[in-house]
């Protein structure tokens, strides 16, 4: 029998327990709110960045295979392994326990075999030929199951190659179409110097291929034999299939399987491919038989990126039909494998005086390895203004096919890979769902000359900025770069830190048709520099930009527009130019693309001296009062160290506020991690110690 007090107790408990089970309620409401509120993006982040890179999809809905890149926290370095997703995207694992460093998987015709790249050394700890740190990593090619298990090197102790080309100009894996042999480009792994200069230790100058390929001896074609199942090593034997000093890449197997079509500038003229394609290199056939070398092509400039049709009659390839600028417009080309004597037939000249309206968009390097859809149709990459898209063509129909058609619609197995790959990779950067991501936006203005100029607009994502934004210029490489849409580490972070970021596509960007890229011929640091005037004019009588707190911070040829216009205007409140071109007389002597000064300004520097020093920034740097920090790379071959030091003794003797920052073991771009977060947190810190913000 309950009494009254027993009856008010139970009350009063189940009171409390309701309440207190309320409150947890409600503080785990709150908690949930709070945990799922996003953070603003930080430097840190740059340590959680982690991306899918080159799927393939397995066979019989086996799922899809990718190598994975990301940031290792602990060793502080960007990381490579193999990944594998099932049919129905629930299982992701590494396909090899410890995740050891795996990159550019490639599928067997079978479906049963990935040929794969990497670091890794073999297993008694021999390890691949070092190169410098900041060239292209040094790799070996390996061989493992689609099911996964022990992966196996190609050729292991003896094998007569040296290092494998990863980068994608020349270095290209191809199955033969049996499956039975691969092609692949690797080094002969030989010192380049003699036996005396080893013994005195010097150093003879020698031409090579600059920026990123320091270490390499030239890229030849080599050929595997595959044992299938394989044993210790995959190879049976491996053939050298060139032999001789000049470079070759990106083998395309003929479906005979009897010769390879390769691209190579066998001229005498030779210089750096990496970032500037502007050389003349020819399409060459190499027939296996007896390692003989015939030339398909014969253009002036850079024919490159061949691609053969599944019935090997046709070879698209992409051409430039001048050796101009480092950046020109590809026009798409065919030729027929067939006929003798056959002449290219390029799909639409993009150089032509009609190039301003093309029935197509410029396609991009590379050609994708399945650009054919049929045996007339085929898709390309293309950049569209400040996009990246897809668009395809029909050989038969010519010039006006279907430029607006996407490859899905054309290839019943092109739509299938497209469709797993969607469904089963995993998001990339998987951390940015829980940061507040800024959005960029297009905005458009005339220049002095009344040319309508586009740009990116990111609004800071910092609480509480409103507008008008403090504001950091960030100009492209290049010149004949271009900034388009997407993410963004660099102007995220500053964004996140309550600055606008203006990205303005001036006169010379890619994106826009060859008469734009020829824009700024002659005039560097001219119209181009007034088109990024005007533009933050515009954002400033617009509202959007505080015209009291500017900054600008850019990098090579970013770098000298950073230079070059804090010698004409002192509207920055400080200004952070990155592995920047400051002297071009100095720039033409020491760069690995002599040819770039050369075309911009057409002639050497006993030439056209006058016109390159009246375009150097170092020629204005009295008139410089803008606090300046100055970042170098200490081993850049595009962009050498030199200019930056002279750049800093002019500031440093005309009394200017400026530091510099070297980073060694760093090329052209500052790569390694610890390096990308120096470099982002003392741009934050340079450009917060000069703001000072106006009531």
């Amino acid at each position: 029998m309950l009494t009254d007090f027993n009856v008010s107790a139970i009350l009063s408990i189940r009171i409390l327990l309701r309440a207190f089970a309320s409150l947890s309620i409600c503080l785990l409401l709150v908690s949930i709110a709070t945990a799922a509120e996003p953070k603003l993006i930080s430097v840190d982040d740059l340590y959680r960045l982690d991306s899918p890179m080159t799927p393939i999809v397995l066979p019989d809905d086996g799922g899809v295979v990718y190598a994975r890149r990301w940031s290792d926290r602990a060793s502080r370095s960007v990381r490579f392994s193999l990944w594998r997703v099932d049919r129905e995207g629930t299982q992701k694992q590494p396909l090899e326990e410890g995740e050891p460093d795996g990159r550019n998987p490639l599928l067997s015709p079978d479906g049963k075999w990935i040929v794969f790249q990497s670091t890794r050394p073999l297993a008694d700890g021999t390890a691949v030929a070092p190169v410098p740190p900041y060239s292209d990593p040094a790799t070996d090619l390996w061989i493992i199951s689609t099911s996964g298990g022990k992966a196996i090197p190609l050729a292991g102790l003896k094998k007569p190659y040296g290092r494998v080309f990863s980068d994608p100009f020349y270095g290209n894996v191809s199955f033969s179409p049996d499956g039975k042999r691969v092609a692949f480009v690797a080094d002969d792994g030989r010192d380049i110097r003699t036996p005396a200069e080893i013994r005195n230790n010097v150093r003879v100058v020698r031409e090579d291929q600059g920026e990123g390929y320091e270490g390499y001896r030239p890229a030849q074609v080599w050929i595997a034999d595959l044992q299938v199942p394989p044993t210790a090593v995959a190879a049976s034997r491996v053939i050298r299939a060139t032999d001789d000093e000049h470079w070759y890449g990106d083998p395309q197997w003929t479906p005979d399987g009897k010769s390879l079509i390769v691209h190579a500038n066998r001229s005498a003229q030779r210089e750096s491919v990496r970032y500037s394609i502007n050389q003349n290199y020819d399409l060459w056939r190499i027939d296996l038989a007896d390692n003989s070398v015939h030339q398909l092509t014969t253009g002036p400039g850079p024919e490159i990126s061949p691609r053969i049709s599944a019935d090997g009659r046709k070879l698209l390839y992409l051409s430039i039909p001048r050796r101009g600028s480092h950046m020109d417009v590809f026009n798409l080309t065919v030729n027929d494998l067939v006929s003798t004597g056959a002449v290219p037939h390029i799909v639409f000249d993009q150089h032509s005086p009609d190039g301003e309206k093309p029935p197509h968009l410029p396609p991009a390097f590379p050609l994708p390895r399945d650009c054919w859809l049929s045996g007339d149709k085929v898709y390309f990459n293309v950049a569209d203004k400040t996009v990246n898209r897809t668009e395809s063509v029909d050989l038969r129909v010519g010039p006006a096919a279907l430029p607006d058609r996407l490859p899905d619609v054309h290839s019943a197995e092109f739509a299938k890979q497209a469709a797993a790959r969607k469904k089963l990779l995993p998001v990339a950067d998987p951390f940015l769902q829980e940061r507040v991501v800024a959005q960029g936006e297009v905005v458009t203005w005339k220049s002095r000359d009344g040319l309508v100029i586009e740009g990116i607009l990111t609004r800071p994502t910092l609480p509480g900025s409103k507008p008008p934004f403090k504001t950091v210029v960030h100009p492209h490489g290049g010149p004949h770069g271009r900034s388009a849409m997407g993410f963004d580490m660099t102007v995220q972070v500053l964004a996140a830190n309550g600055y606008a970021v203006f990205q303005p596509n001036f006169r010379g960007s890619a994106g826009y048709g060859q008469k734009f890229i020829n824009g700024d011929r002659f005039d560097l640091g001219g119209r181009d520099m007034e088109d990024i005037l005007t533009g933050i004019e515009h954002l400033v009588q617009t509202g959007v930009v505080d015209a009291r707190r500017q900054f600008i911070y850019g990098s090579s040829y970013g770098g000298f527009t950073t230079s070059w216009l804090i010698g004409q205007t002192n509207q920055f409140r400080a200004a952070i130019p990155q592995n920047a071109v400051t002297d071009l007389q100095t720039m033409w002597g020491l760069t690995d693309i002599q040819s770039w000064t050369e075309w911009e300004f057409g002639g050497r520097p006993w030439e056209v001296s006058q016109a390159m020093r009246d375009h150097s920034p170092l020629t204005f740097a009295s008139k410089v009062k803008t606090p300046t920090l100055i970042l170098h790379a200490a081993n850049d071959r595009r962009c050498p160290l030199p200019m930056g030091l002279m750049y800093y003794r002019a500031l440093k003797s005309s009394g200017v506020e400026t530091e510099m920052v070297i980073y060694p073991d760093e090329g052209h771009p500052i790569k390694q991690l610890p390096h990308m977060e120096d470099v982002l947190q003392r741009v934050l810190d340079w450009f917060a110690k000069h703001d000072i913000a106006q009531p």
